[in-house]
């Protein structure tokens, strides 16, 4: 795997993949509910769409600053990040919902410590960056979930945010990866609970085929070239 010459994001290319996925959103729901994955819960329509613009907008600014992720100064971004990928940047929407977006922010900084403690640990062995940024959407999306809502969304900004600041390119969801990128996400959100034996015996096999999937999925088209 190549890495990639920019760390900037190429917002055009990705607002075109997203369009398409809109366009084509009912075929891929029913794809999904076809092969028993599962409908989703919310559809992938114009506002989710220029929601999710805004939260890449939001990344696209993190990288060109350099800043680390789950750096001390990241982990107030990840929070953002989840309400860009709810709400956008209207302000009234966030007024509307200022209360679940504080009991959001509560949930989230109950469980970040763990995850950002096994993100040093794994960064300090010198675990590949891949590797790490497939296993921390893995941990976002199990149980204890990191926010109360948009995990799958949420979880895959930050996980691009780990795969893009260590020179690799992004995952952009499309209509060519869309079921294999729901078919794992969904089967990891149902059954890795770490609270259960269960859970403890599944989850090295969603962290492995989550990682070949990352791997076979980022793509340098949604970069930059200088």
């Amino acid at each position: 795997m190549l890495k990639s010459v920019s760390g900037r994001l190429d917002l055009e290319a990705i607002n075109s993949s997203l369009k398409t996925v809109e366009i084509y959103w009912q075929q891929i729901d029913d794809e999904l509910d076809r092969r028993g994955i599962g409908r989703k819960d919310t559809p992938f329509n114009t506002p989710i769409r220029l929601r999710m613009m805004s939260a890449f907008q939001y990344l696209d600014t993190l990288l060109m600053q350099q800043i680390p992720p789950f750096s001390a100064e990241s982990i107030a971004h990840m929070l953002t990040f989840n309400n860009r990928v709810h709400y956008g940047t209207d302000q009234s929407l966030l007024a509307e919902y200022a209360t679940a977006i504080e009991a959001t922010s509560e949930k989230f900084y109950q469980q970040i410590g763990p995850i950002r403690q096994w993100y040093e640990v794994h960064t300090k062995r010198g675990n590949h960056p891949l590797k790490i940024a497939a296993e921390i959407y893995v941990s976002i999306l199990g149980y204890p979930q990191l926010y109360i809502e948009g995990n799958h969304r949420t979880g895959s900004l930050i996980a691009n945010w780990i795969t893009v600041f260590n020179g690799y390119p992004p995952f952009i969801l499309s209509v060519e990866n869309a079921i294999a990128y729901f078919a794992p996400s969904a089967e990891i959100k149902r059954f890795v609970n770490k609270s259960t034996w269960r859970g403890q015996s599944q989850l090295p096999k969603y962290r492995k085929s989550f990682l070949i999937f990352w791997e076979n999925h980022i793509d340098n088209h949604y970069l930059i070239h200088p």
